[in-house]
């Protein structure tokens, strides 16, 4: 090799063949970059500023042009690419540019620059290094013969529109990510508006009998409690009794009692009355849906809320032999090429990091450095509050009531370049508004323009993203803590993007915390109460902007849920309630500081996967000790959570089929309605309902057994089941009150529906049925309909749906083959199917997708989703399945499960090959850490000098 011979280089990694010597560009020492046979980087450098500059280099090789698109998704620039092709993705960007996360962005690194801080320096020198190294690819490729595009990436994205990478395209990136997994507004829109709808429908005095009898099913619909009811604490830490411990501190020494106070919140302000254009209009101008991108691709908002979930678990030594064992796998959109890159960097004397990090951040966001392993879901708080303006002219501008007075508004401007892949073609300039004290004014956006606003309501957002923020020295911190306490410190800096860090060391420590800033909201945002005050404030509901419910600080440490070493000796959290505040269906009761009750959130997940893994984890410890093997399997476990809920239910509801007897009146009237042939496919039904063991396979292999076939076709019964019965028990409710059952995610429908059938006292009831009113179809004469007689209209219909040609053309339960409709697609991140995965090269079998396991809220997710008949994944999933053993003293192992390949180039062996070979045969790989595994499994060598 041309400037440097094999004697030069270590007599350990000679081993390797060496097939690029690359110009370091201001390199200090030489860097070392070993490909192993799985594809991984190890990046072995002298100094952090090296390990950087080879980071960007590698990382720009790997993954250019989506490195190009989330920084455009963050900065809102994507049109600049695309806005010619795809008039939708100029809406998207202007969408983005309200939250000026460029500009926060630059203003972060300013102040980084500008501090004396050691370890502020160093980073600012990374993130400048990180870029030097992106550019210098970059030059590499415009200039050399060296590297050179995939023609199938060249048709959609060109290298010669890249613009230069800079530290803040680093920064956008990260704020993005954790913008995305935090900003719930449209969650909190979508609450209101259903709330409001249902109490103007339903609760005035005076409506006809059967509107009436529906009075506070608004409280029904809104149902907070989760299915599952695990959680890590039960109630908020330290509350009574002050341990000492703290969620950004580890562990010190208990200290004195510090009983929280018990001053009710004051109860008279209440909740202001949202005009419903408003809300719907606001609503339809945020950024939602999978295919947003360009020309259907996966767009910004396929990373967010609701597809953003994850698992993660944590055993302790006495637990698992002496060994502190931790899992994760992180649940965002299978995108080719995967969301995370896996790496490890080695640093001599400072640190070494085996992980994940998003393309275009520099080092390791989530793994091990060999002392300590951390991984994490999203927490789900709630950190920001929408506010109802009341805006009037003044001078020249607008202001808005605040605190008696009266506040202008400020505006700003925002310039959207409009292309067709970099080719400037228009531009178009548009205006925003900021109410001072709290944020932005939430546009509305149409045709790719913001529409002027006139009326006198507007509605605001404030969030705990809407500073400068420090991510990044939160994870270069963490990247060098030594144990877990250090890694609770190193997370003071993370101050939104809420997770749930779950974290083990090598000296026999478990741990979890939730570090974030949480709002400490007045008394008056959370006077709401379903049964005493419906028409109090909530921080879930658009509160009002007047001053009467704003933040007053950030909650204390002390409360923000953590946890180390409990007595149960795991740790669990699947973005569920973590500390069981919504358990009672109320969050807004829980223990009271200084006159405020501790409130965190209530956008969790209901519940389910936690309270399955919960009882696996139980399971196994009982059996003995806990082994990564046993972690494994329960990553992999596929067990519907929802039919382990409701099956048997509707089971014993089908009995009556064959004898009505003790069933509700209209059962048996419905049941006489029904031919031999219906009867016998509903007792057909029933046998295989009885017999389901809640596998979900997808049997549509030659081989597949007599068991996997039944499994599935029950799976694809139930699946069917859930659409119809929730069509025919809750669109006429909504639809009503003027409401599309499409804007409620599956999370809050599962919780009505397990509240119907499992625990239909908590809910409005019908006089005549006794059972809940939400049951009975509005406008159909006699009788109220019981749940139980909907639960056997609902499987006729099931049925009739699955024997035709939409469905599987056969009444024979055997040809229901759940592989066959429910199917992942892995889709491109570029505007090119032929990107996607499954590609030609999986032959016809593969046509419409990988056949999957599993439905929606198991554990292993692969949600369906039940607003259509549909069954295709939703294309969120697991994008890594971590497992890492600690040992006491040792440097920790890793396994290790990836949904692709590490380089974006179909011409590569690494293209996909972790997809094929690890991710869905679901067989972890020993990722290689120690240096003479890494060299064991070398297939190329670069130097940087």
């Amino acid at each position: 090799m041309p400037g440097l011979s094999e004697s030069e280089t270590s007599s350990e990694s000679s081993r390797v063949p060496l097939t690029q010597v690359l110009d370091g560009n201001g390199l200090h020492r030489r860097v070392e970059v070993i490909r192993d046979h799985f594809g991984l980087a190890h990046i072995y450098a002298k100094n952090a500023d090296d390990a950087a500059f080879a980071q960007g280099f590698v990382l720009a090789h790997d993954r250019l042009p989506q490195m190009d698109l989330l920084r455009r998704f963050g900065s809102g620039t994507l049109a600049e690419l695309y806005g010619g092709l795809d008039p939708t993705i100029i809406d998207q960007d202007l969408q983005l540019r309200l939250h000026r996360m460029r500009p926060l962005a630059e203003q972060s690194l300013a102040e980084l620059q500008a501090s004396s801080d050691r370890t502020d320096q160093a980073i600012v020198r990374t993130l400048q290094r990180y870029a030097d190294g992106v550019n210098a690819y970059v030059r590499t490729l415009r200039e050399t013969d060296r590297f050179s595009i995939d023609p199938q990436i060249l048709a959609v994205w060109r290298p010669e529109a890249f613009a230069p990478w800079t530290p803040v395209d680093s920064l956008v990136l990260a704020r993005f990510q954790a913008f995305s997994l935090s900003f719930s507004v449209i969650n909190e829109l979508t609450i209101t508006e259903l709330y409001q709808r249902l109490r103007q429908a339903y609760d005035p005095p005076g409506r006809p009998p059967e509107m009436a009898a529906r009075r506070n099913i608004a409280r029904d619909l809104l149902r907070l409690a989760p299915v599952g009811q695990d959680s890590p604490l039960d109630g908020f830490p330290n509350v009574s009794y002050d341990t000492g411990s703290r969620s950004d501190g580890g562990h010190r020494f208990p200290r004195r009692n510090g009983a929280a106070s018990l001053v009710a919140p004051p109860s008279g302000s209440q909740r202001p009355n949202v005009p419903l254009e408003l809300l719907s209009a606001v609503s339809n101008s945020l950024p939602s849906g999978l295919r947003t991108g360009p020309l259907g691709a996966p767009g910004a908002a396929s990373l967010m809320a609701p597809w953003a979930g994850s698992n993660t678990w944590a055993v302790s030594p006495r637990k698992a032999g002496g060994k502190a064992l931790l899992a994760a796998d992180q649940h965002l959109q299978l995108t080719n090429p995967t969301i995370f890159y896996p790496l490890h960097v080695s640093i001599e004397h400072d640190t070494e990091a085996l992980g994940i990090t998003f393309p275009g951040i520099p080092g390791v966001i989530l793994g091990t450095n060999g002392d300590v392993a951390w991984s994490s879901t999203v927490a789900y708080f709630d950190v920001n509050d929408i506010y109802m303006e009341q805006v009037a002219p003044c001078g020249a501008g607008s202001c808005v009531a605040f605190q008696g007075g009266q506040v202008p508004v400020e505006t700003w401007n925002e310039t959207i370049k409009i292309g067709v892949l970099g080719q400037i073609v228009d531009q178009r300039t548009v205006t925003y508004e900021r109410v001072p004290h709290h944020g932005p004014i939430l546009p509305i956006i149409r045709d790719g323009n913001v529409v002027p606003r006139t009326g006198p309501a507007a509605l605001s957002v404030r969030f705990t993203g809407y500073s400068p923020s420090y991510e990044f020295r939160a994870i270069w911190n963490l990247m060098r803590a030594r144990d877990v306490h250090q890694a609770f410190r190193s997370l003071r800096d993370f101050t939104f993007g809420g997770q749930n860090w779950t974290m083990i060391d090598n000296r026999g420590n478990i741990a979890w915390t939730t570090n974030v800033e949480i709002p400490q909201r007045a008394a008056n945002a959370t006077t709401w109460n379903a049964a005493t005050n419906p028409n109090g404030n909530a921080p879930f509901f658009v509160l009002p902007g007047d001053g009467s419910a704003e933040w007053e600080g950030r909650m204390s440490s002390r409360y923000v849920p953590h946890s180390i070493n409990p007595r149960s000796g795991y740790l669990a959290n699947a973005n569920s309630d973590p500390v069981g505040a919504t358990f009672d269906d109320d969050a807004l009761n829980e223990d009271l500081v200084d006159g405020r009750p501790l409130y965190a959130g209530v956008g969790y997940a209901p519940g389910l996967r936690l309270e399955r893994i919960a009882s696996l984890l139980e399971g196994a410890m009982t059996r003995g000790r806990v082994t990564l093997t046993d972690f494994a399997a329960i990553q992999h476990d596929s067990k519907s959570t929802v039919g382990g809920k409701l099956a048997r239910g509707l089971a014993d509801a089908l009995a009556f089929v064959a004898d009505p007897t003790g069933a509700p009146a209209d059962v048996a009237a419905y049941v006489a309605t029904l031919s031999d042939d219906q009867r016998s496919a509903l007792t057909q039904a029933r046998g295989l309902l009885v017999n389901w063991s809640t596998a979900t396979p997808p049997a549509v292999a030659a081989d597949a057994s007599a068991s996997e076939i039944s499994d599935s076709a029950a799976t694809s019964l139930f699946n069917t089941w859930m659409h119809f019965f929730i069509k025919s028990t809750l669109d006429d409710e909504l639809t009503l009150a003027g409401f599309d059952r499409s804007q409620l995610a599956d999370s809050r429908l599962v919780r009505v529906v397990y509240a119907m059938l499992e625990e239909p006292g908590t809910l409005v009831q019908s006089q005549s049925s006794q059972q809940p009113v939400l049951c009975d179809r509005l406008g159909v004469g006699g009788p109220d309909d019981s749940c139980t007689k909907m639960q056997l209209v609902a499987l006729s219909q099931a049925l009739d749906h699955l024997a035709s040609a939409d469905g599987y053309g056969s009444a024979d339960p055997t040809t229901w083959r759940w592989g066959a409709k429910h199917r992942s697609v892995i889709a491109s991140m570029l505007p090119n199917p032929g990107l996607n995965l499954p590609d030609a090269s999986d032959g016809p079998a593969m046509r419409g997708g990988f056949p999957r396991a599993g439905d929606t809220f198991v554990i292993n997710r692969a949600d369906t989703g039940w607003g259509d008949l549909d069954f295709s994944q939703s294309a969120d999933g697991a994008v890594q399945r971590f497992l890492a053993e600690a040992e006491h003293g040792r440097k920790i192992k890793v396994k290790w499960q990836i949904p692709g390949g590490t380089i974006f180039d179909t011409r590569s062996p690494h293209y996909r090959d972790l997809l094929d070979n690890s991710y869905r045969p679901e067989q972890h790989f020993n990722a290689p850490f120690e240096r003479r595994d890494v060299i064991a499994t070398g297939e190329q060598r670069w130097l940087f000098q």
